[in-house]
């Protein structure tokens, strides 16, 4: 056990702590050892323990799961904002192996701004598939996608709890994805978000919000994602003019 050479102790617990996880004594993902065991391990009081452990939370070295534990955090997902890509694809990317857990696929009757986007009279339904994204096993998404009805309708009969849906629409259904215009913003999780997500009520979500085009500019595709702020961020390079 490292010499104490901080006082208060809960700072020579941290550096502990922090030396463990930057060697990958605890890797990511990883359950530290509760309160009780890193009391008896370093003969430390649990004021001295608890007051280690968040200031550990608050730098983001950990995360709390109630009723579970305290773990050592993953690094952020990032994706870089230059093509259009699906979550899948982008996991892939950084050989992850995406997971979906389907959460409903119905004909629907869509939002005013839905509708707007995508064309359609008042009376006209899209397909709603709405999908948890699972990256590494823990949940990074929930997007709610509302798909024109002959596009949506094929996509509804596979399953979805396994396919990305990009590669089916266009090399099974045929329909090439062109371009999409995108928005990104800020919110916080309702008690419905919080519960797909495994977060805390209120905790921050990055919001993207993609209108996709095949052919002819036609838009197909209005899927509005939520995203754990603490495990995904967006990265874009910029460029002036003449550089």
């Amino acid at each position: 056990m490292p010499t104490p050479r901080f006082s208060p102790y809960y700072r020579w617990l941290e550096e502990i702590l922090r030396d463990d996880i930057a060697h990958g004594i605890y890797k990511p993902g990883d359950a530290l050892p509760t309160e009780h065991e890193l009391m008896r391990r370093y003969n430390l009081s649990s004021t001295t323990v608890r007051r280690a452990v968040r200031d550990l939370a608050l730098e983001g070295w950990i995360y709390r799961k109630a009723g579970k534990g305290t773990f050592v955090k993953r690094a952020k997902l990032e994706e870089r904002l230059a093509r259009l890509t699906s979550f899948a694809e982008e996991m892939q990317s950084r050989n992850i192996t995406p997971q979906f857990k389907l959460i409903r696929a119905e004909l629907t009757t869509p939002p005013y701004e839905v509708r707007q986007a995508l064309h359609l009279t008042p009376k006209q339904q899209v397909y709603l598939i709405e999908r948890i994204q699972i990256a590494s096993g823990e949940p990074i998404a929930v997007a709610r996608g509302y798909w024109c009805c002959e596009i949506g309708a094929r996509l509804a009969e596979l399953d979805l709890n396994r396919i990305p849906l990009y590669e089916i629409v266009e090399t099974t259904l045929h329909t090439p994805l062109v371009e999409a215009d995108e928005s990104i913003s800020a919110a916080s999780a309702d008690a419905d978000l919080a519960r797909k997500l495994s977060i805390a009520r209120n905790a921050p979500l990055l919001v993207r919000r993609r209108l996709t085009y095949t052919t002819e500019m036609r838009p197909i595709e209005y899927t509005t994602s939520f995203y754990r702020s603490d495990q995904y961020e967006y990265k874009v390079r910029l460029a002036r003019h003449g550089i």
